[in-house]
């Protein structure tokens, strides 16, 4: 062959091999892979597998040694501390909050003296479970003759209730119906996860409770009544809250208990929460007063030495802050939101032209799941049981079986007269300011402290007339 002709086809080859991995590399850039999850850069990620890929092997492993610790003990659950604010509900948000920090939101110059309080490595693990398949789980069974018996803060009452309409009232009290009917369904059966786990234990949580509920929200529950999540063979302690700071927290970081479905798993709706990233602003006077009152010491001159933050977990989430450089002056994150008024400690601090910004993400204690999370998993297209198994990890839906001592306690109560209310037990001491590294949280879905003293009990019958409207 003449040598033109074998250069040219050398050239011709090597263009096309070049074109074709410049053109494969392109593609890898281009797939899934090639965008990794949110992965916080300090903290460690796991991927769970399907339900359906899992052994009953290692599902009796990651049984037998955790949650026989956790969940066969009542002093696990009597170790529970609670922060001092109370859930809330969705028609409880304060919007003006929202649109004030929206409108404050602008371009600003930096300025050398200015700076963010940082955060040091965060060893949390992070759970990424795949997204199971829809279970298409159609078992109910009726709960009108277990009878439970719980806290009503918004009564300040203690009553006895069945459970059909204890869950009806509890679920319109927490989202109303104006949410998409898988994030009711999820709330239906995580609660009744919650007062199932409560029961089997002899303690009694705190709900909040609010009559009128709609057809809407009885045709959900129609849908899940008596399913509930377990773990290992039993119901688990099925806890929410309003929303996380992008993740959930770990029962171990918030009560010292450590569930093995209770771990740190990604929330990816979050963000719209209208409460994610309230600020509260306070000049370098105003926080120096509340931080000499709290610890009755005198600050130095030196502003960035007043707040070191000693532990995060969660990727936001802070656990206890130095105040000062003194070690004997600590704040528990819990307590920082206390002192500086917001609803999550999942706090980032900024100091600017000598004011404090306190910004918070998340409401509540973050542990389990999500409901503003739920909402939105749902408006993608998620079913009731793809959004729990999201959130309690490894954890399975089914029928549960019925509850005896609930059923003995209906018996009970209607051969009972009794007819007064007793008030809810008074708010916990201040625990916000402790050496430990512990973080001292309130759970919006964890029982009070008990008491000795047995609790007045009202019975209240079914609701007869049902309103297709409900406030939220």
């Amino acid at each position: 062959m003449d040598p033109v002709w074998k250069t040219a086809g050398a050239n011709i080859c090597s263009f096309i091999i070049g074109f074709a991995m410049v053109g494969s590399c392109g593609m890898l850039m281009l797939t899934d892979s090639a965008f990794t999850s949110k992965k916080p850069p300090s903290a460690e990620t796991v991927t769970t597998p399907t339900a359906a890929a899992k052994t009953n092997e290692a599902v009796e492993k990651s049984t037998s040694d955790i949650e026989a610790k956790a969940a066969d003990t009542l002093d696990a659950v009597e170790a529970l501390s609670f922060m001092r604010f109370k859930k809330a509900a969705i028609g409880e948000y304060d919007m003006t909050a929202v649109q004030s920090k929206k409108a404050e939101k602008k371009k600003e110059k930096l300025d050398p003296d200015d700076f963010k309080v940082p955060f040091p490595e965060d060893n949390t693990v992070i759970y990424l479970p795949e997204r199971n398949d829809p279970l298409n789980f159609t078992e109910t069974r009726s709960l009108t003759e277990e009878f439970y018996t719980v806290h009503d803060e918004n009564s300040g009452s203690t009553v006895t209730m069945n459970a059909h309409e204890l869950l009806l009232q509890m679920v319109n009290n927490e989202i109303g119906d104006s949410w998409g009917e898988e994030a009711i369904k999820a709330q239906f059966v995580a609660a009744y996860s919650h007062l199932r786990f409560n029961e089997a234990l002899g303690l009694t949580p705190t709900v909040g409770l609010k009559s009128g509920y709609s057809s809407k929200l009885r045709s959900c529950f129609a849908q899940v009544e008596g399913q509930a999540m377990m773990y290992g063979g039993k119901i688990i302690n099925g806890v929410y809250s309003a929303s996380t700071a992008g993740y959930s927290t770990t029962a171990e970081d918030i009560w010292g208990v450590d569930y093995p479905y209770l771990r740190c798993v990604e929330s990816e709706y979050d963000d719209q929460d209208p409460n994610w990233g309230i600020e509260k602003k306070y000049s370098r006077d105003e926080v120096k007063a509340l931080l000499e009152n709290k610890f009755s010491i005198t600050l130095s001159d030196d502003v960035t030495k007043w707040f070191t933050v000693d532990r995060v977990y969660s990727v936001r989430y802070i656990d206890t802050v130095t105040i000062d450089g003194r070690s004997d002056c600590k704040l528990t994150g819990n307590g920082l939101c206390n002192l500086v008024g917001l609803k999550s400690n999942a706090i980032e601090i900024a100091y600017k032209d000598g004011e404090f910004t306190f910004t918070s993400y998340g409401w509540g204690h973050g542990v389990g799941m999500s409901q503003w999370g739920a909402c939105y998993y749902a408006k993608n297209g998620w079913t009731y049981d793809q959004i729990l198994t999201h959130y309690y990890v490894d954890a399975t839906l089914g029928l549960s079986q019925v509850s005896a001592s609930a059923v003995n306690r209906g018996q009970q109560s209607s051969s009972t007269s009794v007819v007064t209310s007793a008030p809810v037990g008074s708010e916990p001491a201040d625990e916000s300011t402790t050496s430990a590294s512990t973080s001292v949280q309130q759970t919006e879905t964890q029982p009070p402290q008990t008491s000795s003293e047995t609790p007045a009990v009202t019975t209240v019958p079914v609701q007869t007339e049902v309103s297709d409207s409900t406030e939220v």
